[in-house]
This record gives structure tokens, C-alpha cells and sequence, in this order.
């Protein structure tokens, strides 16, 4: 079974040191300058999907160069486009703020022997934070394809800058 995480990460060690290997993707981004999808500033790239290939759950890709004590490491992670990561996350925000407020309301209201129907408020808001949690699975999943794209485009980048995976 397949973990659960709402944003995918990978790790490539590459044999590079993290200076060279930014000033070497720098270089390929310059040499890609009609590629608007890649994107670097300094240890950070982004890559995105043509505007003709998105959908609601389209990925992009942001990516790290970073140096450890004994070696240097591509940091990926997958992620939503960014307006519809803010909306998932408001609504996150905005269910759990009524879930918390139905349970401290429901609360008071047994205090006080009365009706609880608080706690509709509360489930309300857990059972919309659970489907909204399966609805982001399930586009993930969807849009596994594009990811796949991705990965396979910063591949390509790597091999074009000769920055080398090391086996760990």
C-alpha cells in the first residue's frame, strides 16, 4: 500500500557539490530560456506544466539543492498549483475552526443541560476535512501521469547539466 501524503517528496544524491550544481542549473535554465516552465532562484527551481496541460489538480515541482556533511542532495516535492493549495488549505482551516467551535459548544451546552446540537457542527466539519482529504488523494492520483512528466523533465535537466546520481 501506497503511504499517505498529501504533497510526494524525493531524494536524489548527486554527486555534485551544491555550488556547482546550482551554477550548472542556472546555466541550463539560460540555455532553456524559451522554457518558461523552469524556473531557478539560487538553490531553489521550480517546474511547471505547460498551460495547455492543466487541470483542477495539476502538480508542479519545486526542488532544493542542498548540502549535507557528506554529500549533496536534490530535495523534490509535489505540490498543487499554488491557488488551489491556498483554497484546500482555508478550507482545512475554516472546518476545523467550526469543528472546534461545535465541540466547545456542545460542550456548554451539556454544562448547561441543554440540547446538544453543537456536536452537528462538529461532525459537519470532521466529515468535510475527511472528504476533502479523499478528494485531494483522489486527484493526486489523477494527476499521477503529470508528475510522472515532471520527474521525467527534471531527469532530463540533470542528464543535460551532467549532475550525476550517486547510488547510497
Amino acid at each position: 500500500m501506497q503511504p499517505i501524503r498529501l504533497r510526494p517528496t524525493f531524494d536524489i544524491q548527486i554527486s555534485e557539490q551544491r555550488n556547482l550544481a546550482i551554477e550548472k542549473l542556472k546555466l541550463e535554465k539560460q540555455r532553456q530560456s524559451e522554457n518558461a516552465s523552469f524556473q531557478m532562484f539560487g538553490e531553489y527551481g521550480e517546474l511547471h506544466l505547460p498551460h495547455n496541460e492543466l487541470r483542477l489538480w495539476s502538480p508542479h515541482l519545486s526542488f532544493y539543492v542542498q548540502q549535507n556533511e557528506d554529500h549533496c542532495r536534490i530535495y523534490g516535492r509535489f505540490a498543487p498549483r499554488f491557488e488551489v493549495w491556498t483554497f484546500v488549505w482555508i478550507v482545512y482551516l475554516f472546518m476545523a475552526f467550526s469543528a472546534f467551535f461545535g465541540l466547545v459548544l456542545a460542550y456548554s451546552q451539556w454544562l448547561l443541560q441543554q440540547s446538544l446540537w453543537g456536536l452537528w457542527i462538529f461532525v459537519v466539519g470532521v466529515v468535510a476535512i475527511i472528504i476533502l482529504y479523499w478528494v485531494a488523494r483522489i486527484g493526486q492520483q489523477w494527476s499521477s501521469d503529470q508528475m510522472n512528466m515532471l520527474r521525467k523533465q527534471l531527469d532530463d535537466i540533470l542528464a543535460s547539466c551532467d549532475i550525476r546520481e550517486t547510488m547510497s
